[in-house]
């Protein structure tokens, strides 16, 4: 029997769509923030709860202006060093800490799915 979560925590990462980036590099920079926000919310409450469940991560994307708004609503972010395949000094992702999907939703529902 499938259990039905009403408001899980979720994570939700946002991918800079104006950026030609293979799916290497989307996966690598994801990891980045990823990394960021781990180390910011190690002992937090939902962080912990989050983890110790399925802790559920969805990758949208979006153009940079949406990934500024986010940053400025405290979201963590990645500039690119340019060793690879875009600019240094290039906004690739944003993500969030671990909150309830009906906190974070409204903020992300216009974004779509990273395919």
């Amino acid at each position: 029997m499938r259990t039905i979560i009403t408001d899980e925590i979720v994570q939700y990462y946002v991918v800079n769509k104006e950026l030609e980036m293979s799916a290497g590099k989307v996966a690598a920079q994801v990891a980045h923030v990823a990394d960021k926000i781990t180390y910011l919310q190690k002992g937090a409450e939902k962080y912990e709860e989050w983890h110790s469940k399925d802790h559920p991560k969805i990758i949208l994307v979006a153009k940079e202006k949406e990934l500024r708004k986010l940053i400025a609503l405290g979201w963590v972010h990645v500039i690119d060093n340019g060793r690879t395949e875009i600019p240094s000094g290039s906004l690739t992702v944003v993500g969030c800490k671990p909150d309830y999907k009906s906190v974070l939703q409204p903020v992300v529902k216009r974004y779509q799915l990273y395919r």
